[in-house]
């Protein structure tokens, strides 16, 4: 039998009264206490709102059943993020190889519209030239200049979609929607990358990284395409 005892670190006084809170620490630190009081542990039960009872043993089980039953969910739960994000990067290499095969912006362009349509579902592609980029649409300057200002001096963001924001992004065929922008650099200013989806909450966070990963290897691309024209 365990020789544990109530020590003056939880009671003051033999006569002081011992709140709930000292008596979970005390038995927090003498977990032990109730090996050889099998039957003091049997006795033990818990009311509930409803007016049944039940053992302190039996309730235990039932929370550890619960947490077991969680502890599976979210095992499952981390499977299957990862399956998602093997599929994942096998896209992205896949695309990735296909844009270093095309030979010409226009290429790079179609390539890349294709990809994100097949794999990604991503049915919306649009970059535009802020500088003299051949084969690419060129926005005027003060289109430029509110197509800039959705970045918020930021490299890319996520937009809720309206016919206005969609016109400005040459979207017209979309009244609603979301979209990610991102800014196309590559020793200076390029343009602008705009991916855009039918419905207003498809994008997560990390599509934003994605998207501004896809940028900065399709800025080298369209310079490099564009250094061979000249």
């Amino acid at each position: 039998m365990s020789s544990a005892t109530l020590t003056p670190t939880t009671a003051t006084s033999a006569t002081e009264t011992i709140n709930a809170e000292q008596v979970a620490a005390w038995l927090s630190e003498n977990n032990n206490f109730f090996i050889g009081r099998d039957s003091l542990l049997a006795s033990l039960e818990l009311e509930h709102a409803c007016g049944n009872s039940e053992s302190l043993l039996l309730y235990q089980i039932k929370i550890l059943r619960q947490e077991l039953s969680q502890n599976k969910l979210n095992h499952e739960q981390l499977l299957n993020n990862a399956r998602e994000n093997e599929r994942r990067l096998k896209r992205i290499e896949r695309l990735l190889v296909k844009l270093l095969e095309a030979e010409s912006t226009e290429e790079l362009v179609l390539l890349l519209k294709e990809e994100l349509q097949q794999h990604f579902a991503l049915p919306h592609l649009i970059i535009w030239s802020h500088s003299n980029l051949h084969s690419l649409p060129k926005a005027s300057q003060a289109q430029q200049q509110q197509q800039l200002a959705l970045l918020a001096k930021k490299s890319s963001a996520s937009l809720q979609l309206n016919a206005i924001t969609a016109h400005l992004l040459g979207l017209g065929d979309l009244e609603q929607g979301s979209a990610i922008i991102c800014r196309l650099n590559h020793t200076h200013h390029l343009g602008l990358l705009v991916i855009a989806h039918p419905s207003s909450n498809h994008f997560r966070q990390q599509d934003t990284l994605f998207v501004e990963y896809l940028g900065t290897i399709v800025s080298s691309l369209i310079h490099r395409h564009q250094a061979e024209v000249q």
